[in-house]
């Protein structure tokens, strides 16, 4: 007689890979995010030795703010322009081995700056960073508390944004719209690069315990050098009713 398995057992078999699958993706993927988080440490790690080597061959300084219509602590009457060779990522460029390490695996938009996207002959830079212009200009002894503030972190995959400015940016850019901040990414937080170098994940929570950001946001930065304003535009401003200047 041949034996071949009844119904009960094979539905019994069933049941068990499907128990054993709602107990197993989520461990699966779990990891694969963990494993995504780790991948973007380590791009951020390198990004704060490339911003050290920047500032101590820059005459202690940080990387400038070039922007089409904003000025900059750097040059505070006219606007630099936006130019590629001006974008903070390339002007840190000869210190990195190679400018995939803008690309955070947790982020699946990268998208890129508009002078950097691939179409009409322009190169495609994939990025999932943003520069903190609290910061910018600053020499690094300005700074008391360089562990403390944040340089580079991951931006939202729907904006091409070059910099992220406190406390503004903490918050929805528009009402609907999330921050330009991906302060949640990565298991509840998001890797960030500080002042002095180093990378290290940081909580949501933590980051947003305070309204202005402090002391990660680099609001302090702000009150004690401000940022120049733009001529004749009041309304681009820093400043989050949540945190007045």
């Amino acid at each position: 007689m041949r034996r071949a398995f009844t119904l009960i057992e094979l539905l019994v078999v069933i049941a068990i890979i499907a128990i054993l699958a709602a107990i197993l993706f989520p461990v699966f993927a779990q990891a694969k995010a963990a494993a995504k988080k780790t991948a973007c440490l380590s791009n951020q790690r390198q990004l704060g030795i490339a911003l050290a080597q920047y500032i101590s061959e820059n005459d202690d300084r940080l990387f400038f703010f070039a922007h089409a219509v904003d000025v900059s602590r750097t040059q505070p009457t006219v606007p630099f322009g936006a130019t590629r060779e001006n974008r903070w990522w390339n002007q840190i460029q000869p210190y990195v081995k190679s400018l995939s390490i803008l690309q955070s695996p947790s982020d699946s938009g990268q998208r890129p700056h508009a002078l950097e996207d691939g179409v009409g002959g322009r190169p495609l830079v994939k990025r999932s960073y943003v520069a903190n212009r609290a910061a910018e200009g600053l020499g690094y002894s300005q700074v008391e508390r360089p562990a403390d503030i944040v340089v580079i972190t991951v931006k939202n995959g729907g904006y091409d944004d070059s910099w992220y400015e406190p406390p503004k940016n903490l918050y929805p850019k528009s009402p609907g719209q999330p921050p330009v901040l991906a302060l949640d990414l990565q298991t509840g937080g998001v890797n960030m690069t500080f002042f002095d170098g180093h990378a290290k994940w940081q909580s949501k929570g933590k980051t947003l315990s305070d309204p202005c950001g402090e002391p990660f946001s680099g609001v302090e930065l702000m009150r004690l050098y401000p940022i120049p304003p733009t001529p004749g535009r009041p309304d681009r401003t820093p400043w989050h009713p949540s945190c007045p200047n």
